[in-house]
């Protein structure tokens, strides 16, 4: 099986929430909004995003997940009960379950309409 190994490609967000507190913090504290961001290694415009929003949590960067919780446990559930009457499925036939699962539920998805299967990495990731 060839996993994909994610290779991070752009410089966004590289900093971690502590840093981004610390830098908002010195900046409360009577600092120059340039001089924290240049000594914390964090945007100007961020800084200034983040004190007009009063929000210092970090931002999700990537995709949002296709199902929310509940519903990959419906999914899971589902799984495990065809398992345990000895029915278990394939990898493409979960892939295939998982994309009726969304179409069905009127899901918004990035899954494949041709072929009417779940990606290969949202299965890694289930």
């Amino acid at each position: 099986n060839m996993t994909r190994k994610y290779k991070r490609k752009s410089q966004k967000c590289n900093w971690s929430p502590e840093q981004l507190r610390a830098a908002i913090d010195a900046i409360r504290d009577g600092r120059a909004i340039r001089e924290v961001g240049r000594a914390f290694g964090i945007p100007e415009s961020t800084l200034r995003d983040r004190l007009k929003s009063n929000n210092s949590d970090a931002a999700k960067l990537g995709r949002n997940p296709v199902f929310n919780k509940a519903q990959e446990e419906a999914l899971s559930t589902h799984v495990q009960k065809l398992a345990k009457v000895f029915f278990g499925i394939t990898p493409i036939e979960l892939r295939r379950l998982a994309y009726s699962f969304a179409e069905e539920n009127n899901i918004k998805h990035p899954f494949d309409s041709e072929k009417k299967l779940a990606g290969e990495d949202w299965l890694t990731l289930f």
